[in-house]
């Protein structure tokens, strides 16, 4: 591991909603999201959480902060979480009181007011619930949970969650700027990021410019809850598939043919569909080569 500054933004105390799906990316419920993260001794740090939803979990957690990573030392969570930057954790834990495995980001926003998460919870090999998270620092301005009206009996019907559209497949440009890391995350530069996103009849196409896979361009067919790239001959130079929880967040594995690389792309878009965390964590075979994370804001077709 390279020397990072550590995850610093995210002390102070946060509330919001989560949505909630299960593992085929069905809604089955909203929750409501706190968290309380506050300072004990130099290097160690104690977090409260609360979350009432589909599943219900209170209690709290001792991380042990190693500037580049984080050791948590339960009871309530216990694993590894990489401190990718001062806004930005990646890790995988597991919650002993609900028996399940958590992969895990959770990125602060420019500003430091609004967090996005996306936890995949699983039991072995499988997917019990993806919960996509936008939660508040508590100030007396904050705004309330940003919720959709509804039911889990009917928005888990439906792919878009009530909001009427895929937003992560809406016709537009995401445009900001990547941060990238080495495979031993160490800061390497920046790029500025470009991703154009036209529907088709059968799904998407989305065309890339900047990072480590400029350029790149991949057609995918989607039913709202899953996405994947059509066989073809020639065979597409990326291949891969995706799964969409509420069409706000993604998470899914490309293989790019050229380069002979692999990437684990997960994304979470705020509630009002105007900006979006993104993490890709590059691999060569089973070793990581390299990540990449930024903001990118949506400009409308």
């Amino acid at each position: 591991m390279s020397a990072q500054p550590g995850f610093s933004a995210g002390v102070g105390r946060w509330a919001g909603g989560a949505d909630v799906f299960d593992g085929t990316g069905r809604f089955v419920g909203g929750g409501a999201d706190t968290r309380h993260v506050q300072p004990l001794v130099p290097g160690q740090v104690r977090i409260d959480v609360s979350f009432i939803g589909p599943f219900r979990h209170s209690g709290h957690y001792i991380i042990h902060d190693h500037g580049d990573y984080r050791i948590y030392d339960g009871p309530a969570n216990v694993g590894y979480a990489e401190a990718l930057s001062d806004s930005l954790i990646d890790a995988n834990a597991f919650w002993p009181t609900l028996g399940l495995s958590q992969r895990f980001f959770l990125m602060v926003l420019p500003g430091g007011a609004v967090q996005l998460s996306l936890a995949l919870m699983s039991r072995g090999e499988q997917l019990m619930y993806a919960v996509v998270s936008q939660n508040d620092r508590v100030t007396d301005q904050a705004p309330p949970p940003s919720v959709i009206s509804g039911t889990a009996y009917d928005l888990g019907q439906d792919p878009t969650c009530g909001r009427g559209v895929i937003l992560l497949h809406r016709a537009g440009t995401w445009r900001g700027q990547l941060t990238l890391l080495d495979g031993e995350c160490a800061p390497i530069g920046q790029a500025d990021a470009l991703e154009t996103v036209i529907p088709t009849e059968r799904g998407v196409q989305i065309s890339l410019v900047g990072g480590m896979g400029d350029p790149s361009s991949v057609s995918l067919i989607s039913d709202g809850w899953r996405a994947w790239t059509p066989y073809g001959d020639p065979t597409p130079e990326v291949v891969g598939s995706a799964s969409l929880y509420g069409g706000r967040a993604m998470s899914g594995q490309f293989h790019h043919r050229a380069a002979q690389m692999r990437v684990w792309r997960r994304q979470v878009i705020t509630h009002d569909g105007r900006q979006k965390a993104v993490v890709n964590v590059w691999y060569a075979g089973g070793q990581r080569i390299g990540v990449e994370y930024g903001v990118l804001g949506f400009e409308p077709a």
